[in-house]
């Protein structure tokens, strides 16, 4: 991932857990147009778009490979070319993936409507806990999320 990349998902990373925090009811009744889901839905279209254009530029990449390894004169130089082409083949395929989940994520905040302010800042006692939940666990060797399900 080059530097413009990691710098995209690490803005929306920050948006999105800033928007996550949540602020009162009235904050949001006159922000008119541009409200924070609104921007980052924005913001999602954005990184749709440049995972969009990074995958096809990884596909002209390993097309010209691909030509240099049906006119590579050793075993060893077609081996190594044909390695790298799947490896440009199989980053266009993640980066085209990635850019369809980014649009329709950035589609569904732009165009979901907000809910009532009641609904969202309902009692706590009225909620119903979820029945299945994702725990992130950070540590200093990885970062992992796990699948619990509550029984009671």
């Amino acid at each position: 991932m080059n530097r413009t990349s990691r710098l995209v998902v690490l803005s929306l990373i920050a948006a999105l857990a800033m928007d996550s925090m949540g602020r009162p009811a009235a904050a949001e009744e006159g922000q008119g147009v541009f409200t924070a889901r609104r921007s980052l839905g924005l913001a999602f279209l954005g990184g749709s778009a440049m995972l969009l254009k990074q995958g096809m530029d990884f596909r002209d990449e390993a097309d010209k490979l691909y030509a240099l390894y049906e006119s590579a004169e050793t075993a060893e130089d077609a081996d190594r070319l044909y390695a790298r082409t799947n490896n440009r083949d199989i980053k266009s395929q993640v980066s085209w993936a990635l850019a369809g989940a980014f649009a329709v994520s950035g589609v569904r905040l732009i165009l979901r409507t907000n809910t009532p302010s009641d609904a969202r800042y309902a009692r706590s006692d009225a909620r119903a806990e979820p029945a299945l939940y994702l725990e992130p666990r950070v540590s200093a060797q990885h970062l992992s999320v796990v699948l619990k399900r509550s029984f009671f």
